[in-house]
This record gives structure tokens, C-alpha cells and sequence, in this order.
């Protein structure tokens, strides 16, 4: 009898499943059953669960809503709920079939997704249903999302893709057919967003109607619209970023057109749809046939916008300006970067992934300075590394939150070269001293003091 028990102490891993299993199922102690199951869920590692029909999703930006995340994820299949936590940054998704989960899970990890121009990572969850609670939300229900704030007279703005600078008076403008705008703040918490004050409620749903999903410029600055949660929007003085309709020195007199730059002038968008591609960048394939503009915009941006300048910098965000560079040795940091991509055209801006180990991004002014970069960096050798370019499906590096995550050296993970006079094709007389070559063991330099 002692050998029967040593030998069900003893056996193999299969078996004290198998008695685990039998004891489960054939004792009626439901706290037991309870523990057993809680049990097994910690033994799974939470970022290589088995297949399931509900998705773990990490780094969600702040800001998202529910009818984002379905707009990002509907182009899989067909969800059936879902629940955010907005304090952990997560959310879990719950799709009708487990083909479709699997097809997110494996997207995502091919190619990455994005939500609201941030990097959003997906796998499967260690659940195989989510619990029904008051704060999720089930997408073919009558009821609006919990997130989803009632009518009100002011509005959220949200701008993706802002190739051009966005101002009070272009908000002004695009806002002003639907009522009188009584209060402008404009502010860079999750990307450029603006609040915006109407005289009635009447008048912000009219607004909303017509400009969500529009771009205000062909191709670019595409406007996703939201009802606001506070009740006013608290305004100190006109400048750029804030407007009062009852301050003194209004500044409001319409915007006056400004010399579109020559690169800017050359420069055809892929698309000329404002719901097509804004969301696409922004949360993902929409679904049903192209709408040009948006739901009601225009075709070529919001009529009454007059084209200004692009945003500072040397040039605008040209399709295939980006370069992605693997392989970085751990010291890399964005001015190193800078350095290295410097010789081959001007620098906007250089982000380093911090969640995407040995992983860059560098945005140079144009899609020939990037083709020579990876024609003569590839292959190279740097910290005992070799690194590997390859070019961006994205067409610029979207601008940070309040918040920038540091490197091991303390330096911040992204930064913007766009005002740097260290780039050296600014004047005509700096690029004719350029020479486009691979890095050798011979430094050429100019411009030395007489004494050095």
C-alpha cells in the first residue's frame, strides 16, 4: 500500500495532473476548485499564453477610448466585448472567433500597431472569456460605451498626422460655420489636442458632425472629435494656443496665408482621404468603402484654410523619410545617432524604442538622404555591432507626450534635431562641402582654428 502512495507522490508530471484533474472534479469543495484554479493561471506566463479569443493589449496611450480601440481591431473580425484600464495603460479585447484573435495577436507581431500614433503591443490573455461587469462594454449593445462622455457645448479635438502647424486660428476657422466659438485651448498632452468651447450644444454636435473625420489639410492634420468632459474651458489670454472671445485684444482677424515651402509645394500625399488615411496611421484599417475627406469633409482638406507653413524644421514629413535601424549597442544614444546620420541629410528627429531592445528610428528631410544612409551604414560595424537599416513604413516620428522615458545614460529616448544648425545641408555653400561616402578610417574635417 505504501508503494501505491509513493508511487501517486512520485509519478510523472502527467499524472498529478491527471489526480489534480480527478480531485477537481470529483469533490464538491468549490473553495478548493477555486484555489486549484488560481493556481494554474499563475503558472502561465502572462506574455506567452495559449491561444485565446481575448487579446491582452499593453501600452495603450492615454486618451483612448472605447470606439478607438474597435475602429483599430474590427478589421480582424468581429468583437463581441471588451474592458480598459486606463490606470495600467491595458485593455482586453474579446473577438466572436478564435481565428480572429489569433490574426490580431500575429499582425501585431509582424508588423506593428498603432493607436492614436503610439505603439500599442497585443498577445494573447490568459482568459478565455471576460467577465461581464458594469465597466466594459459590449459593442452590439444600445448603450454608449462607459467612457463615452454625454453631449456637451464643448469639444475634444484630436489631431493626427500634423504635418502643419496647428494654431488658434485654424481651429477657429474650421470651427466657426457651426456656431460662435466662445473659448480655444490648444494643448500637447497625446499629441496636439484642443478643447473647444461652443455657445450651445446645438452647435458643438453640428461641429462634430461634420469636421470628425476630416482632414483640415489634404492628406494630413485629420480631426478625431469627441464630446468633453468639463464644463468650461478656463482661458487667461489670446496667443497661439488659447483664445477668449470676451478678452480684450482679440487677436481673431483670419489667418493669413503664408509661402507654402518649395518641398512642401512637391510633396503628393498617398491618399487623398481624410477618414481613410488619417485613421489608417491612427487606429487602424476602417471598414466599408473609401470616404473621401472624411464622413462629410471635403476631398482636399477643410474648405477656408489657407495652406501655411509647415511645422518648424527643414523640409516636411516626406513618405519614406524614415529609417529603421537595428542592432544598436546599449551606449547609442540620439545624439550619437544624430552624428552618424547627419552626412547623409538633415536630421529631424530620432527616437530610440525603449520597449524594442537595439531599436531606432531616425527621420531625416528627405526619402534620397535615407536611401543613402542604408546604402552606406548597413553592414557597419558600430560598438561591436552590426547594424541593419531598413526603410519605414512610417512617413515621419510622431511627437512625444509630457512625459519622455530616459536611456541607461540618463539621455531622453527621443529627441527633435529639426532646429539643430549642427545639420549640414541648411545652406547651399554647407552641402557643396558634403561628401555622401561610407564611414572610413580617415576623418575629413574643416574649418580648424590657425593655431590648432
Amino acid at each position: 500500500m505504501a508503494e501505491k502512495h509513493a508511487l501517486i507522490q512520485f509519478g510523472t508530471q502527467n499524472d498529478l495532473q491527471a489526480q489534480n484533474q480527478w480531485y477537481s472534479d470529483n469533490t464538491g469543495d468549490p473553495k478548493r476548485r477555486k484555489i486549484e484554479q488560481q493556481m494554474s493561471k499563475a503558472s502561465v506566463d502572462p506574455h506567452n499564453a495559449p491561444v485565446s479569443r481575448v487579446v491582452h493589449a499593453r501600452a495603450v496611450p492615454d486618451g483612448c477610448s472605447f470606439q478607438m480601440l474597435i475602429d483599430s481591431l474590427q478589421r480582424f473580425g468581429k468583437i463581441s466585448y471588451l474592458t480598459m484600464m486606463p490606470k495600467l495603460r491595458q485593455a482586453l479585447v474579446e473577438f466572436e472567433r478564435l481565428e480572429d484573435a489569433i490574426n490580431c495577436v500575429r499582425t501585431a507581431a509582424d508588423d506593428q500597431l498603432y493607436l492614436m500614433d503610439r505603439h500599442v503591443f497585443f498577445n494573447f490573455s490568459t482568459s478565455q472569456e471576460i467577465t461581464r461587469s458594469p465597466y466594459g462594454y459590449a459593442p452590439d449593445s444600445n448603450q454608449a460605451p462607459p467612457d463615452e462622455p454625454p453631449p456637451n457645448h464643448i469639444l475634444l479635438y484630436t489631431i493626427f498626422k500634423p504635418m502643419y502647424s496647428i494654431n488658434v486660428d485654424v481651429i477657429h476657422t474650421i470651427s466657426s460655420p457651426y456656431g460662435v466659438v466662445q473659448r480655444i485651448a490648444i494643448f500637447k498632452k497625446n499629441g496636439i489636442q484642443a478643447l473647444v468651447e461652443f455657445d450651445s450644444n446645438v452647435s458643438a454636435n453640428r461641429a462634430k458632425q461634420n469636421l470628425d473625420g476630416a482632414d483640415i489639410y489634404a492628406g494630413c492634420c485629420t480631426l478625431k472629435i469627441e464630446y468633453a468632459r468639463t464644463q468650461k474651458v478656463n482661458v487667461n489670454k489670446n496667443d497661439d494656443m488659447t483664445y477668449d472671445i470676451s478678452l480684450q485684444g482679440q487677436r481673431m482677424g483670419g489667418m493669413r496665408p503664408q509661402p507654402m515651402p518649395q518641398a512642401a509645394m512637391n510633396y503628393q500625399p498617398h491618399y487623398q482621404q481624410g477618414y481613410q488615411q488619417g485613421y489608417r496611421e491612427s487606429y487602424g484599417q476602417p471598414q466599408g468603402p473609401p470616404q473621401y475627406g472624411g464622413p462629410h469633409g471635403p476631398p482636399g482638406g477643410i474648405p477656408g484654410v489657407p495652406v501655411p507653413a509647415m511645422n518648424p524644421g527643414p523640409s516636411p514629413a516626406i513618405p519614406g523619410s524614415v529609417v529603421m535601424v537595428y542592432g544598436l549597442d546599449k551606449n547609442v544614444n540620439c545624439d550619437g545617432l544624430f552624428n552618424l546620420f547627419c552626412s547623409y541629410g538633415n536630421v529631424l528627429k530620432v527616437k530610440i524604442l525603449v520597449n524594442k531592445k537595439g531599436t531606432a528610428m531616425v527621420h531625416l528631410d528627405n526619402p534620397t538622404a535615407v536611401k543613402n544612409a542604408i546604402q552606406f551604414l548597413s553592414k557597419c560595424v558600430l560598438f561591436g555591432t552590426e547594424l541593419e537599416l531598413a526603410l519605414s513604413k512610417h512617413d515621419f516620428i510622431a511627437d512625444h507626450g509630457q512625459t519622455v522615458e530616459l536611456l541607461p545614460d540618463g539621455s531622453p529616448c527621443w529627441k527633435d534635431f529639426s532646429q539643430s544648425r549642427n545639420n549640414r545641408f541648411l545652406t547651399v555653400e554647407g552641402t557643396s562641402k558634403n561628401r555622401i561616402i561610407g564611414p572610413t578610417k580617415i576623418l575629413h574635417f574643416y574649418n580648424a582654428p590657425p593655431d590648432a
